[in-house]
């Protein structure tokens, strides 16, 4: 139970993260090379991505645009992705300093969420960075789905 709450902070943290960094770059696919690169090395935590990834992801990016057009003061209604994308864009170019104060304001969210996760599971965090915060979750998470994946599952023994 408390390894399913440690994959959905992680999945929460994933997702307040990618929000600014999904809206200061321009959308680029990945070359077939690199894609093909991720699947030789096995699926990632792959029963976790398809609940963020899989058919809502373009409903959890629709979601994400409209935080951020929100922000801008961008009404939301009736538009699609790709006409958000647009009017942030403009918006960023606009009022550079309120596209900084976005992010600024965005990242103590995110630093002040790990915080609260990593009290929670008794980690200092004392002067320690995001990023530091993440890393140390990430290995406690690692860490219960190793201890989960070690455990053998229970076999029926025929005795004669």
């Amino acid at each position: 139970m408390k390894g399913k709450w440690i994959i959905g902070a992680f999945a929460a943290t994933m997702l307040l993260l990618s929000a600014p960094v999904y809206a200061a770059q321009p959308e680029e696919k990945a070359p077939p090379a690199a894609q093909d690169n991720r699947m030789e090395d096995g699926p990632r935590h792959g029963h976790h991505h398809g609940r963020m990834f899989g058919k809502n992801g373009e409903e959890h990016r629709l979601e994400k645009l409209r935080y951020m057009a929100e922000y801008f003061g961008i009404k939301t209604e009736g538009k699609s992705a790709e006409q958000l994308r647009s009017e942030l864009e403009a918006a960023k170019q606009k009022d550079k300093a309120k596209w900084e104060a976005f992010k600024t304001e965005h990242k103590a969210k995110i630093l002040e969420h790990l915080r609260q996760k990593a009290k929670e599971n008794g980690i200092a965090t004392e002067g320690k960075t995001a990023e530091q915060l993440r890393e140390e979750l990430h290995k406690l998470h690692r860490m219960h789905h190793k201890s989960d994946a070690q455990q053998e599952p229970q076999r029926d023994v025929k005795q004669g």
